[in-house]
């Protein structure tokens, strides 16, 4: 019954919560809040690319599309249109309806950087210690790092790009995880040289958690049990 139930109530969700919020940062400060549209196309569900120009970055976001089952999916280009090094953080977080007891996640990242400013050097890499390129969220809360640190993605020539990817709990969605109450995300940690342009395209999916056969036989067992004892 609740496996039909849930999809009922994200849909239901999705009426009252239609947009999602991305935040930038830049050194630590925000320069950045924006809460596009969330657009049923009939479909699926999905955001408009759209680009945004926050102080010294230019932030771009492209074939983003989410479900409330709940996933995200997007591809975002920033560019350092300063002079210095730019230590970002950029998060993107869904309203989702909530998942009781246990979940399981996977998540997959390809992140790039090109030399767009054709000055050679052109680098992108994690902020430090305990600080990955890509962090699935559940709850504001970092549930799955992929490309922890170090991490160094480098251009090999001027005006060159470069890129290496990786996921983790796919395919089929098998890391386990906790509830989930009010949202997922994608949060991307990163240092980018100036001028240059750094991409990521990534996914995150929570699903619930599916009792393992043999702990759905202890439950039809016991249920059994007590019916005997009532009959008795």
């Amino acid at each position: 019954m609740w496996l039909t139930v849930l999809p009922v109530l994200a849909s239901t969700f999705v009426q009252a919560q239609q947009t999602l919020d991305i935040q930038l940062s830049a050194g630590g400060t925000p320069i950045g809040d924006w809460t596009p549209a969330i657009i049923d196309t009939g479909n699926g569900y999905k955001v408009n690319d759209i680009t945004y120009h926050p102080v010294g970055t230019t932030l771009s976001l492209s074939n983003a599309t989410v479900g409330f089952d709940p996933f995200i999916s997007a591809s975002v280009d920033v560019i350092n249109n300063t002079l210095v090094v730019q230590n970002y953080t950029l998060i993107f977080t869904l309203p989702v309806s909530p998942i009781a007891g246990a979940s399981v996640m996977g998540g997959s990242t390809q992140g790039g950087i090109t030399d767009a400013n054709f000055a050679g050097g052109a680098t992108l890499s994690t902020l430090g210690a305990g600080r990955s390129l890509y962090n699935g969220q559940i709850d504001g809360v970092d549930v799955l790092s992929l490309f922890p640190d170090p991490k160094t993605i480098v251009a090999p020539f001027a005006g060159g790009s470069a890129s290496d990817s990786t996921n983790a709990g796919l395919p089929g969605v098998t890391i386990s995880g906790p509830a989930v109450t009010t949202s997922i995300g994608i949060k991307h940690e990163f240092s980018l040289t100036p001028g240059d342009r750094a991409t990521f395209t990534s996914f995150f999916v929570v699903e619930q958690a599916i009792p393992e056969p043999a702990s759905l036989s202890l439950l039809a067992i016991g249920g059994l049990m007590i019916l005997c004892r009532r009959r008795r």
